[in-house]
């Protein structure tokens, strides 16, 4: 109560977290009760999404009718199932076929962990009919296998909850966590299966709270580890159409600045002058070198500036900044230390000290410095093919080039303007990470610590297209791979090492490189930093 007190909040009447004194069950407000009611009983509905392109996910809308997730007002009523979801009802659902208990969900704060973990509880009631605790911040609500025939309940706290299920229930039932800030999980149950849905914060892996962590990390030693994809943006834009009806250029705006999080795009009003005048740059650089201490800033272990992104497996995570917005705003805002960790970084990672994941924004940044705060002479060498001996190098005067960022993975908010570099504002491209125009040669960066690195056909015809249309008069394009000096891999020296790169079509069909745009490759190069 004193918390809420200081944080200028009031205790609603409703409210029932802090009666710990109270162990009876007592009913949910009408709000929650609707929420569930429509979850469970409204049918998901496959949508086709046309604004991701050639990228065939499966996508979905829930219409709650005119409830509200967990019956809060500014909730919207209708949720949008991205692929990701379906694809963890997949991992949980095996796993519980085969009697594994515990799945520990982790993801950047504000990425739509509390809107998933519902539509998964549903989906798994479907499939496999049970009764339900759902805990909800601090909130712990059972919802019955008949519901909504049978009546749900709400309990004052966890010792409530876990007392009336030791008495009452049974059979084996869900266990969905969704905790907040301080408070504790209701775990340890004998016949549950139990899935806990935690932020880094939550979890002691954005910098260690004032609170403890412990009852998370605890139960997590015997859990599977997953860690929740961020989206992409365009799905983001479609998101915004389908369910909440925002202004497109602001969501799109907001994009650009934050990254693709729905509780910055869509909840909060933020100011990023005021969060990095709050997060000092040599803890930022004590953070990503690896000392994350319990003086975090909150714009740190928030999410707002830093977000944890999975493997490929999901199984792994890395830090990464938000965006390439956010990133360029910390080197002007104190390019000296930033600079120094980028050095530091991308060395460790050149060779092989830490995970390159952990120091590809930086490496990003020291290429987009390099091209855009000098005039320079680029020089690059010939990659060839198999057992063909280069026959030259690519030489290229670039003067001092503006920095631009955009958005959109099919290019359109790109001009192509010569002597521009193009950024993209959110990781999502295929094949290339920056691009520019000199001449009649559209010239695609792709910054890299590894000597295998196919290019995607997919991402390069999308490039193509784009910049034939702005640019009719361009003669053809250069792939130019940069990597930083020094760069080795279990002894071997991977510049030297680097080769040609294949191109790869998805469906795994060979490449037709008398075609369109392969036929205009005007060669590929390695450019060392």
């Amino acid at each position: 109560k004193e918390q809420l007190k200081k944080k200028g909040q009031k205790r609603s009447s409703a409210t029932t977290l802090y009666q710990v004194e109270k162990t009876e069950p007592r009913a949910p407000s009408e709000e929650i009760v609707a929420f569930f009611e429509a979850l469970f009983l409204q049918k998901i509905t496959k949508i086709d999404v046309p604004t991701l392109g050639d990228t065939k996910k499966e996508t979905a809308i829930l219409d709650l009718q005119n409830a509200r997730l967990f019956g809060k007002p500014k909730k919207p009523t209708k949720l949008y199932i991205r692929n990701e979801i379906f694809e963890f009802f997949n991992i949980i659902k095996s796993r519980i076929e085969t009697d594994n208990r515990k799945t520990f969900v982790c993801g950047s704060s504000g990425i739509g962990k509390s809107t998933a973990a519902p539509i998964i509880l549903k989906m798994l009631r479907n499939w496999k009919p049970l009764g339900s605790l759902f805990q909800h911040e601090g909130y712990f609500y059972w919802i019955p296998k008949k519901f909504p025939e049978s009546k749900m309940l709400s309990f004052a706290n966890r010792v409530a909850a876990r007392l009336w299920i030791d008495d009452n229930v049974q059979d084996h039932f869900y266990n969905f966590m969704d905790p907040f800030s301080e408070f504790k999980i209701c775990s340890g149950f004998l016949k549950a299966y139990e899935i806990l849905w935690v932020s880094p914060k939550r979890a002691g892996k954005m910098g260690q709270p004032s609170f403890q962590v412990r009852d998370v990390t605890d139960w997590g030693k015997e859990a599977l580890h997953l860690y929740m994809r961020h989206w992409d943006p365009r799905a983001i834009l479609d998101c915004n159409e389908r369910c909440y009806g925002f202004d497109p250029k602001i969501v799109e705006e907001k994009v650009r600045i934050w990254g693709p999080v729905p509780r910055q795009v869509f909840s909060q009003e933020l100011r990023l002058k005021d969060i990095l005048s709050n997060t000092p740059a040599a803890k930022i650089r004590e953070f990503f070198l690896g000392t994350r201490g319990e003086g975090t800033p909150d714009g740190i272990t928030s999410g707002k500036l830093v977000h944890l992104i999975p493997s490929e497996d999901r199984r792994v995570s890395y830090y990464r900044v938000a965006s390439s917005h956010i990133r360029r705003e910390l080197l002007r805002a104190n390019e000296k230390v930033i600079k120094r960790l980028a050095r530091d970084l991308v060395s460790n990672a050149a060779r092989g000290a830490i995970a390159s994941q952990n120091a590809a924004d930086w490496l990003e940044s020291l290429v987009a410095l390099n091209f855009t705060k000098s005039s320079f002479t680029l020089e690059a060498r010939q990659l060839t093919k198999g057992s063909e001996k280069a026959t030259g190098k690519l030489t290229v005067e670039i003067k001092e080039m503006k920095h631009k960022l955009f958005n959109l993975a099919n290019f359109d908010d790109v001009d192509f303007n010569s002597n521009t570099y193009y950024e993209p504002s959110w990781r999502t491209l295929e094949t290339i990470d920056s691009l520019f125009v000199i001449g009649e040669i559209l010239y695609l960066v792709q910054i890299t610590f590894s000597p295998d690195h196919p290019l995607k056909t997919a991402g390069m015809r999308r490039v193509w297209r784009a910049a034939k249309k702005k640019v009719p008069a361009l003669e053809g394009y250069c792939v130019i791979f940069a990597i930083p000096d020094l760069s080795a891999k279990k002894g071997q020296d991977l510049v030297a090492k680097f080769k040609y790169q294949p191109y790869k079509q998805t469906t795994g069909n060979p490449v037709d490189y008398s075609r369109a745009p392969f036929k205009f490759e005007k060669g590929q190069y390695l450019h060392v930093l």
